[in-house]
């Protein structure tokens, strides 16, 4: 803000009218709360550490051991796997950015992608890699298009989960007598199917017309803090339901990303020394790695408690959380390079200029990155 401002100067009172009163200094920002950081660190560590007291033994030992230490290639497989799945992703970002008028160079995509997996893996505060993936996007976007760009990443996110759980529900139906014929399966079988459901029917309301234009959602979106902004957003992504084949698309690409992720997987579990039923691992797969898109800190803590009784269950793996490990420290190994594209990115200068009703949500619609 400007210091100076026309009228009478500090300590000369004004002969032509009333001295107008200084403005009220600035609020000092909030300092962000550490308590929900801290809480989530000590679930983590807590979950570890009984995973940890309670679980190794000499034959978890081994199956470390191997991973680490005698499976090279197995593990060079997995990282490789990995990393696909990030080269992916930036082309599914770049395909639902262009009917928003944002045309994204593919390096800069992937620059993004890997941006957002490195921070989703070493964020531990409420923000995620997608709040701050938004936030260097909105930078590489012009003005006038930062918050429709922005608004893609919630369209991404779903289709990622939408391709996972299709090929969740592909693999349960291929291998459903076999699973249904276990008493211990037999009560998670309807959720395997009912979570896709949900998603699916989700997706469908959020590209529906009928639902956005409906009075009850418009007397939401009016009376809501920030509703022009969310509107703004919502609004945007109504184009999509006449794009069904930018749609199909995603959710193709997103098939592939899992694919690969099958890779890395079943690669880590014969790193262990495990030789299970293909069909068997891959629900057990798709089942932890949809429970664990949703935890923190790329689940570390809540993968071993998560892979361990689940992978028990349905595939016979004895230790699940020795995975879980080993597909944690292949996530790291994989998405370390976000560390270079986040420090590239503090390099470049912000975008100037202003762009109403952006994210950022300000009185004067600046985006600050």
């Amino acid at each position: 803000m400007n210091s100076s401002e026309s009228g009478p100067t500090s300590g000369a009172p004004s002969s032509s009218g009333p001295q107008e009163s200084s403005p009220a200094p600035a609020a000092a920002p909030k300092k962000p709360s550490l308590l929900l950081p801290a809480i989530k660190l000590l679930l983590a560590g807590g979950l570890l550490y009984y995973v940890f007291s309670t679980k190794i033994n000499a034959e978890s030992k081994k199956e470390l051991h191997g991973i680490f230490l005698e499976s090279p290639f197995a593990l060079m497989i997995a990282v490789a796997a990995f990393s696909s799945q990030l080269f992916i992703g930036a082309q599914r970002l770049r395909l639902l950015l262009r009917p928003q008028g944002v045309q994204l160079k593919y390096l800069n995509a992937l620059r993004l992608t890997y941006l957002g997996a490195f921070f989703d893996t070493f964020m531990v505060t409420s923000v995620g890699g997608d709040a701050i993936k938004a936030i260097y996007l909105a930078r590489e976007t012009p003005k006038g298009r930062k918050l429709e760009a922005v608004s893609v990443l919630l369209l991404d996110r779903l289709l990622g989960l939408l391709g996972l759980l299709t090929l969740m529900v592909a693999m349960t139906l291929l291998h459903y007598q076999q699973l249904s014929a276990d008493k211990d399966i037999q009560p998670l079988l309807k959720w395997l199917f009912l979570a896709p459901a949900f998603f699916l029917t989700g997706t469908g309301m959020l590209l529906s017309g009928r639902v956005y234009n409906s009075v009850p959602m418009q007397f939401m979106l009016k009376k809501m803090p920030l509703g022009q902004t969310v509107d703004r957003a919502y609004g945007s992504l109504q184009k999509f339901r006449n794009l069904p084949h930018i749609l199909l698309l995603g959710w193709l690409l997103s098939i592939c990303v899992h694919f690969f992720g099958v890779i890395c997987g079943y690669a880590l579990v014969n790193g262990m020394g495990e030789t299970h039923g293909f069909g068997k691992f891959l629900v057990a797969w798709f089942i932890c790695n949809f429970v664990v898109s949703f935890a923190p800190a790329a689940g570390i803590g809540v993968g071993q408690a998560v892979y361990d009784p689940i992978f028990l269950k349905i595939a016979d793996v004895k230790h699940g959380w020795v995975l879980a490990t080993a597909v944690q420290a292949t996530s790291i190994m994989a998405k370390s390079p976000g560390l270079i594209a986040w420090l590239a990115s503090r390099e470049q200068a912000p975008v100037s200029g202003s762009d109403p009703q952006t994210v950022s949500g300000d009185a004067k619609g600046e985006t600050r990155a």
